[in-house]
C-alpha cells in the first residue's frame, strides 16, 4: 500500500499543481481510500479510481459521497501523469467515476471546487469539457483575489 501511495503522490507532485500542504492532505486521503472496507453505502468513504498505461499509473481520481444526500458526490482530486496531459486520461477517469455512480445509485450529482486564479484556467476548461457547469463563485474564498468556483454535473 505504501508503495502505491508513494507512486501516486510523486505523480501529483510532478504536476506542479499542488502545494506541499495539499500533498500532505492528499497522502491522508489516499491512505483512507486504500484502507477503505469497500462498503458502497459508507457516506464517509473515499473512492479511488486509477487508470494504468504500460503497467504504470496514468492518472487517478478520488471522489466520495456527500454526507446526508441520496446521490450527491464530491470530486476531490484528479491527477494525470504530466506527460499524458491532453491525451484523454482525465476524461476517462471522469467516465469511470460516472459509470460507478450509475451502477450504485442510478444517477448522481457531482460537485467539484477549484480556484478562480488564472493558473487554474486549464482545470476549469477541463471540467467544462467534461460537461460540468459553473454553479457558483465565492469571492476571495481562499485568500484575497482567489475565488472559489463550484462546478456541477448531473449524471444519469
Amino acid at each position: 500500500m505504501n508503495e502505491e501511495i508513494d507512486v501516486l503522490l510523486e505523480m501529483a507532485a510532478r504536476t506542479g499543481a499542488f502545494t506541499p500542504q495539499e500533498l500532505e492532505v492528499l497522502e491522508e486521503v489516499l491512505r483512507d481510500a486504500l484502507r477503505g472496507d469497500g462498503d458502497a453505502q459508507d457516506e464517509t468513504a473515499y473512492r479511488l479510481c486509477t487508470l494504468r498505461e504500460q503497467d504504470r499509473p496514468a492518472g487517478f481520481l478520488i471522489y466520495g459521497r456527500t454526507p446526508m444526500t441520496a446521490f450527491a458526490y464530491d470530486l476531490y482530486w484528479i491527477v494525470v501523469e504530466p506527460a499524458l496531459h491532453g491525451t484523454g486520461v482525465g476524461r476517462r477517469l471522469v467516465a469511470v467515476m460516472e459509470d460507478a455512480l450509475r451502477a450504485s445509485t442510478g444517477r448522481g450529482i457531482v460537485r467539484v471546487e477549484t480556484s478562480g486564479k488564472e493558473e487554474y484556467a486549464g482545470q476549469r476548461v477541463f471540467y467544462e469539457r467534461c460537461g460540468f457547469s459553473l454553479a457558483g463563485r465565492i469571492a476571495d474564498f481562499y485568500r484575497s483575489g482567489d475565488d472559489l468556483l463550484t462546478y456541477v454535473k448531473v449524471v444519469s
